[in-house]
């Protein structure tokens, strides 16, 4: 995957997520419900992709507030919003969420607002977070974390904001005309957006991606060997950058985002612990960081960012059959939501300085 600059980010590992919208892209659909009848959706503006898919979305000249609704389909959990947005005469937006259960009055709404002119956060949601990524040739992916309490009926409002005013939810500024080219709704039960997954009819699911390759594929060494990544990842908590696999899930070597906000490198030999190196507080959601990792007979060692170097000097090596990207023992679970920017493999133990000056 690439940045807006054409920057490689990496190879884009995610876990399986689902868009529960079931018309990401026609907005025209029945199931978004136009708030003021006056406002205008006019079709065939060009997305971010390239296609004829996106639409201007313009406010009559009536006071009040413009909006695209869909009701009713939130559960109980913590769900990110997302949209493709471009400014076209207006620049304030909000991505809002309402439960009957959030408080006083019936719908107590939550809302992110942006500046989608500059690309910039206005405000989070209570509770949440927001986010904005270029897309370039002014497009922005904008997102909204909003939590969901108890209840069973809630909403969600893709809402103009005032110009003169960006968190008013009643503008007075429309003229029919100026407006905000949007495309690709996505809604996921997650605390963090993920890739864009188009619906059309339906909500749709992307399975979890697989990268992995046989150790007898490039010379593994089963005495003793280095890996050193570069990586990032959008979740701070349960994200495997990789790891060496043996059979089921009680031998292998893996370097894991676990708990929160720490880097810890693993091994485990029969379903018994053998090594576990933690390095706190290394990162904020979507960082590269380097991590170099050793493995030998009582001699297992880890950087993290040309820092420190962690040892254990008392530790068996496993033996192992897979490289996995982004995943934990035994291919299943703590899946990462990232990229792996590069990954190099020695089948040698290189030394403490080595490790420290590969991750600066």
């Amino acid at each position: 995957e690439y940045d807006a600059t054409g920057a490689v980010k990496g190879l884009l590992i995610e876990e399986a997520r689902t868009n529960l919208l079931t018309y990401s892209e026609d907005f025209s659909d029945s199931s978004w419900a136009r708030y003021d009848a006056g406002d205008t959706l006019t079709s065939g503006v060009i997305a971010p992709d390239g296609s004829s898919s996106a639409y201007l979305f313009a406010p009559d000249t009536t006071n009040g507030a413009h909006l695209l609704r869909r009701n009713t389909f939130f559960a109980t959990a913590t769900h990110t919003i997302s949209l493709f947005v471009k400014a076209s005469g207006r620049r304030y937006l909000h991505l809002a969420a309402g439960s009957s259960s959030l408080g006083t009055p019936s719908y107590d709404y939550r809302r992110g607002v942006f500046d989608v002119q500059d690309g910039v956060v206005i405000s989070a949601p209570t509770n949440g977070s927001a986010n904005v990524e270029s897309f370039g040739n002014g497009w922005y992916r904008i997102s909204a974390t909003i939590v969901i309490l108890a209840g069973a009926t809630a909403r969600l409002d893709i809402s103009m904001g005032d110009n003169t005013d960006p968190t008013s939810t009643s503008i007075s500024d429309g003229n029919g005309t100026d407006g905000i080219y949007i495309y690709g709704a996505q809604l996921e039960v997650a605390s963090f957006g993920s890739s864009y997954i188009p619906t059309s009819g339906a909500s749709a699911t992307r399975a979890r991606d697989l990268a992995e390759i046989p150790t007898s594929a490039f010379g593994y060494n089963n005495d003793k060997g280095t890996v050193v990544c570069e990586f990032d990842s959008a979740a701070l908590y349960g994200s495997t950058i990789f790891t060496l696999d043996g059979a089921g899930s009680s031998n292998g070597i893996t370097a894991i985002v676990y708990p929160a906000n720490r880097i810890s490198y693993q091994a485990e030999t029969g379903g018994v612990t053998q090594v576990n190196l933690n390095f706190d507080a290394y990162a904020t959601a979507s960082q590269v960081s380097k991590v170099a990792t050793v493995y030998a007979k009582d001699d297992f060692a880890a950087v993290l960012n040309g820092g420190a170097v962690a040892t254990d000097t008392a530790a068996s090596v496993p033996t192992v059959g897979l490289l996995r990207l982004g995943v934990y023992f035994g291919g299943a679970h703590f899946i990462m939501s990232g990229h792996i920017k590069s990954i190099k493999y020695y089948p040698r133990r290189l030394t403490n300085t080595q490790l420290q000056e590969l991750t600066t």
